[in-house]
């Protein structure tokens, strides 16, 4: 295991050292120089590769503000590079000197001994190979078990030592657009090697039960819930005490319990509606006042401020919302920071990087508002539900387990559902004859309960469901469910999954292969053509294969309160938004993220309805 990991490090390191000019200020031309003016100006040269060294190097675009180029091509004077650009302070940049000095003396005895280093990373991967299979030399950790009868599931792997990026994404066809390519070409399971690890794609509801039903297998058994990247860092980041990556029985179950059954009941639900309409009402009434709104980003101010309203109960003012939903987006970007995936601890990561330190902010609230709940006693926030929960011992969960579960309900409501309701919005624009029906239901719903949205007027907008169900059938947000570490080889449809891989199920293949919905040509998957919410209201045509919440025992926790977040916003919605009128019919994606996002952000023109609600709703 050492030598994969040493050999996966070492390889990009010394090519790097071998080719690349911009790192080591080498003697031939300096990368800035071959970029943007002759060699023989000396003064230029010296002040670009200094400012190119300092902040840029081989990637101005993630630092335009370290750039002596602007966005529009044109330069910035010598003065303004050196010292506004580079911001640094006499101390900061003497520190700057220092590490590029070291790491350009580094690099340059890298680059100068190169050859050597290749010709014995060479020699060393030879002897390797006679030692054992060269498929795992290239590809670590992709052994199989010899003692098992059953085959390996088709697949490949891509790239030696890296392997294949089934995160890759399209403009036409969204994100993980390599994953689904993958699912077509090689069936419901497959294997790839993704990120330095050997990993298997399961699909198909009764594949991934049967995958699933290994769970809980015990220590060295089964299959266990992984923070993918490892536990060195990541766990750090985003916990592994929360529900979600408790991998004993026990344990799960207790914490299940006291989560699922003690904190999202019905009636702890309803007492949260008042506080989700006044937060949804909110939005709409801001909504209301433009011409063109990106919903996009009214959904993800909505649900961050119903994860510091609701979820955590805090009191906080006009001023510090900004600085809240600034922390928690910082925080979740973490989630895909090559920093944390590395398979090794990085001391200090969370002073070091923005995500740590938006961590640490969160908790921080958390911890005060847990101070005020032991002054004050229980209150209404998810928050308080959990910290009061109690056991069939009358024990409480500890203040560890209290915090990263709270963080696990702020995580992933805020995302998933926010991604839901924009994708919501877009298909809604493009199927007004859809939203015509909604609007018409929510019409019958006010004459029979008021304004008020209560647990009854959500439980009868029954068409308002099904759109939200045929929003997640066709644009599930996550691809992927949790990744699980496969302790003991399991055998799904006749396949092995060896000892020591990882697998993951894989909801967009499931819900494409669903055999009530599917259709050759693919447009049951299609936002203009495959929208069909109607589906949902009979027996016969309701999708069999739905799963984006995940599966077995470590099913999202948060789905019913998820569902009422989402139709109590869009309930509103209806009663004071005449159509929603998408600026662009067009649809073109964020590649590049892990969650299904239109590139305009959903932009709707602004018609609002001829009525005005009959109560005002303020914060």
């Amino acid at each position: 295991m050492m030598t994969r990991w040493i050999l996966l490090l070492l390889a990009p390191i010394i090519l790097l050292a071998s080719s690349s000019d911009a790192f080591v200020g080498s003697r031939r031309r300096p990368y800035c120089c071959t970029q943007h003016h002759d060699v023989s100006d000396k003064s230029k040269c010296c002040r670009l590769t200094r400012t190119t060294t300092a902040g840029v190097g081989l990637y101005p675009r993630l630092n335009p503000a370290a750039s002596n180029i602007k966005a529009d091509g044109s330069s910035v004077s010598s003065t303004t590079t050196t010292t506004t650009t580079l911001g640094m302070t006499s101390a900061s940049s003497s520190i700057a000197t220092v590490t590029r000095s070291t790491l350009t003396a580094v690099f340059s005895q890298l680059r100068h001994h190169a050859k050597i280093l290749l010709l014995i990373l060479l020699t060393a991967s030879l002897v390797l190979a006679k030692r054992s299979n060269p498929q795992t030399l290239l590809w670590p950790g992709t052994q199989t078990d010899k003692d098992c009868d059953a085959p390996m599931p088709n697949g490949g792997y891509g790239c030696p030592f890296i392997g294949i990026n089934f995160m890759s994404g399209s403009k036409e066809k969204g994100p993980m657009y390599k994953l689904f390519q993958l699912g077509q070409k090689y069936g419901q399971i497959y294997r790839l090697f993704a990120f330095g690890i050997p990993l298997v794609s399961i699909s198909g509801k009764e594949n991934v039960k049967a995958f699933l039903k290994n769970e809980f297998k015990g220590e060295g058994k089964g299959i266990n819930n992984v923070l993918f990247g490892g536990e060195h860092n990541m766990s750090e980041l985003f916990g592994d005490k929360s529900l979600l990556y408790e991998n004993d029985s026990s344990k799960h179950g207790r914490l299940r319990r006291m989560v699922g059954e003690g904190v999202m009941t019905p009636v702890a639900i309803s007492e949260a509606l008042p506080s989700i309409q006044e937060l949804a009402s909110k939005q709409i009434d801001i909504v209301l006042k433009e011409e063109t709104v990106q919903m996009e980003s009214v959904f993800h101010q909505f649900t961050l401020d119903f994860a510091w309203k609701q979820i955590l109960g805090l009191e906080l003012t006009e001023e510090d919302i900004p600085e809240f939903r600034k922390q928690m987006e910082q925080w979740i970007v973490g989630l895909v920071d090559p920093l944390y995936l590395v398979p090794f601890r990085i001391p200090g990561l969370m002073t070091m990087t923005k995500a740590g330190r938006a961590k640490s902010y969160i908790v921080s609230k958390i911890e005060q508002k847990l101070q005020t709940l032991d002054r004050d006693g229980p209150d209404s926030s998810t928050l308080s539900k959990l910290y009061f929960a109690t056991d069939e011992d009358g024990d409480k969960l500890t203040r560890e387990e209290v915090i990263q579960n709270a963080m696990l309900l702020i995580a992933a409501g805020s995302e998933t559902s926010s991604t839901t309701l924009t994708n919501a919005a877009l298909l809604l624009g493009l199927h007004p004859n859809v939203w015509r029906k909604v609007q018409s239901e929510q019409e019958k719903i006010i004459a029979e309960f008021g304004e008020d949205v209560t647990r009854e007027s959500l439980d009868k907008s029954i068409y308002l469901d099904s759109v939200i169900k045929e929003t997640l059938r066709i644009s599930v947000p996550f691809s992927l469910g949790e990744i699980r570490r496969v302790e003991d080889t399991v055998v799904v449809d006749g396949k092995q999954i060896p000892k020591n891989w990882f697998g993951f199920f894989n909801v967009k293949q499931t819900h494409w292969d669903d055999p009530r919905t599917f259709k050759e040509d693919g447009s049951h998957m299609d936002y203009k053509k495959g929208f069909e919410p109607e589906r949902w209201l009979d027996d016969s045509t309701k999708p069999s294969e739905f799963m984006p919440f995940g599966e077995g025992a470590h099913r999202c926790v948060g789905e019913r309160l998820g569902y009422a977040e989402m139709k109590t916003f869009l309930s509103i919605l209806a009663r004071r938004l005449e159509k929603v009128d998408l600026v662009n019919d067009d649809i073109v994606w964020k590649s590049n993220l892990l969650l299904p996002s239109p590139v305009d952000g959903a932009e709707i023109r602004i018609f609002p309805a001829d009525t005005t609600p009959a109560v005002e709703y303020m914060i």
